[in-house]
């Protein structure tokens, strides 16, 4: 251990083995929250590696740190100037009397800093979920083997983030996997809950036992989970309460004229006449009125004056057999899932 001390200054020694630390600078949001009375528990995440490590130009792998709503990247930044971990110490040479001494135990070449991660969880969720599409009452799928927990823990975000990704693409959990719904499946499976509410006379404008619904449809082979996400993502966020269920009428009326556009084979278009006809009979009497193009701003595209289709044509139409996790059949599972669909 090397000591120095000028005339009148402080002694400062540096030891022979320095132990390895790393600097985390911490934005303010992030330091308030720590202080706080109850400060929420941290996490650091990466997202898993390609499936195969030979992928042509695959993007590494990067640690993010998270708190139960928000994400942050790490990035290590290099400093030229010296910094130290110091420790105070009592030091002594031959028969001298000890004295306070500043130790420097460490030295920090780098310094990791936090910056927001705002990127959606649609993209990391679209790589990971098959696409669950009924096609002639049958699914040809394969499914990834994994729960939701599963799916979260490879996904750079926070646990808030991956939840509100999670409801935005109405994914569910069913027979073993994780799965996302094509368009097609969520116009099925809305126009059966739609004709059930009506037949049954449950409001949907109000609050409703979900069960309500969900044994209306029990003879029509539907996963409760999917149609219990259909029913979370449509309803107000400060209205699901367990067991029960209540739509917000301009969420679903955006949601069934977009997924409409959506379902609509690609190489056809529909005529706007006939779209707002069939937008009209898709929804209860009582939102018939709120057809409106304006709804949908920004969500479709109109190839000529009398034709309409959706501004993301061909997204979650049809399943994606590359998305299958090794191992797994791919076969007809419309007889299995029928025996799952309670479980």
């Amino acid at each position: 251990m090397a000591t120095q001390q000028g005339e009148g200054g402080v002694p400062f020694s540096v030891a022979h083995d320095l132990r390895q630390f790393r600097l985390l600078e911490l934005p303010a949001e992030l330091l308030e929250l720590l202080d706080s009375p109850t400060p929420p528990p941290l996490s650091i995440k990466s997202q898993a590696p390609p499936a195969s490590s030979g992928t042509f130009n695959a993007k590494p792998a990067y640690a993010v740190l998270c708190t139960p709503s928000r994400t942050y990247q790490l990035r290590q930044v290099q400093t030229s100037n010296s910094v130290f971990i110091t420790q105070a110490t009592l030091e002594a040479h031959e028969d001298e009397i000890p004295v306070p001494t500043t130790c420097a135990i460490a030295s920090c070449g780098a310094t990791l800093e936090l910056h927001p991660a705002d990127t959606p969880a649609l993209r990391y969720l679209e790589d990971v979920l098959p696409i669950y599409d009924i096609v002639d009452g049958e699914v040809d799928a394969s499914g990834n083997g994994k729960s939701m927990a599963d799916v979260f823990k490879d996904i750079p975000l926070s646990e808030g983030q991956c939840k509100q990704g999670w409801e935005e693409v109405f994914a569910f959990e069913f027979a073993g996997s994780s799965w996302m719904p094509s368009a097609n499946t969520l116009l099925q499976v809305w126009t059966a809950v739609n004709d059930a509410a009506a037949s049954e006379s449950v409001p949907l404008h109000k609050q409703f036992l979900t069960d309500d619904i969900i044994n209306a449809l029990d003879d029509r082979g539907y996963p409760e989970s999917l149609i219990q996400a259909i029913l979370t993502r449509l309803g107000y966020d400060d209205q699901k309460d367990a067991g029960w269920s209540c739509l917000d009428r301009s969420r679903t009326m955006m949601f069934v004229g977009e997924t409409l556009l959506e379902a609509k084979l690609a190489s056809e278009d529909y005529l706007i006449a006939e779209f707002l006809g069939v937008w009209k009979d898709s929804v209860p009497e009582l939102w018939r009125e709120d057809v409106d193009l304006h709804t949908l701003e920004g969500r479709y595209n109109v190839p000529s004056d009398k034709t309409i289709r959706s501004s993301k044509r061909g997204a979650k139409t049809a399943p994606a057999a590359s998305k299958a996790s090794a191992g797994s059949s791919s076969r007809k599972w419309h007889e299995k899932f029928g025996r799952a669909r309670k479980k």
